[in-house]
């Protein structure tokens, strides 16, 4: 008798340590096929990364991180609907996690034109104590503010993101474009002369020295240098558009 109860004991005893086992091979699952997912989404395979994606859910329904996937691969496929339910769902299971309310942010700013909504995800991401890279929600919190309107805001997210990572070119330009609204044309130009030297000409850059120099010399060696440039580099960029039609603001 003291047999048989003893075997039903140790026989009690090993099944919390069983479902413990497949809870942490559904863990390990998910996590692999995220992981998986996020690399076949980087690379443009969507139907691959989506692929991936139910295979983690299928083995943790409430995989915060595979809902995120889900609304980065949604959104590139311009399933906007679907994408927001996907990000929504990432955050009602993890709220605080940084990497999940930067991309909402960024999807919003991006995708839905929203761009004073975005300003609250990216400041949720800024104030995670376990977030690697604030400098990246504070310049993309920045440029959202720029296009919102609000130059303060913008100002101050890029000037946060400015001082954690120096010289970024993206930054610089978001900086300069804030200075030139502003109505400084001097700190546009400066910022502009600095984003040259770690940056590659784009458009927006180009665009934007052309403004500066025809303010200051209309018709000079500078504007007619950059504007040369920006017709010869982004024939096809609505800048060069503008360019041709004579729209400086």
């Amino acid at each position: 008798m003291k047999k048989a109860v003893i075997a039903a004991l140790l026989f009690a005893w090993t099944i919390p340590a069983v479902q413990a086992d497949e809870q942490v091979n559904r863990d390990e699952v998910a996590r692999l096929r995220t992981e998986l997912a996020a690399a076949y989404y980087a690379r443009g395979q969507y139907g691959v990364a989506l692929e991936e994606v139910k295979s983690a859910l299928r083995a943790k329904a409430d995989y915060a991180l595979a809902h995120n996937v889900e609304g980065l691969v949604y959104s590139d496929l311009r399933e906007y609907d679907t994408a927001d339910k996907s990000f929504q769902r990432a955050l009602s299971l993890a709220s605080g996690n940084p990497d999940i309310n930067h991309n909402y942010g960024w999807f919003l700013c991006n995708k839905r034109e929203k761009y004073a909504d975005s300003l609250r995800y990216f400041s949720n991401a800024i104030r995670s104590p376990l977030y690697a890279n604030p400098q990246k929600s504070m310049q993309m919190a920045g440029l959202c503010a720029l296009k919102a309107g609000d130059l303060k805001y913008a100002e101050d997210f890029l000037r946060q993101s400015d001082r954690a990572q120096p010289d970024n070119a993206q930054t610089l330009l978001g900086l300069a474009q804030v200075a030139y609204r502003n109505g400084d044309i001097d700190a546009a130009r400066t910022l502009l002369a600095r984003q040259a030297r770690v940056g590659t000409p784009v458009a927006e850059a180009l665009w934007l020295n052309v403004r500066i120099e025809h303010k200051l010399n209309p018709g000079g060696e500078a504007e007619n240098g950059f504007a040369k440039e920006l017709k010869t580099r982004f024939p096809n960029s609505e800048e060069a558009r503008s360019l041709a039609a004579g729209r400086y603001d």
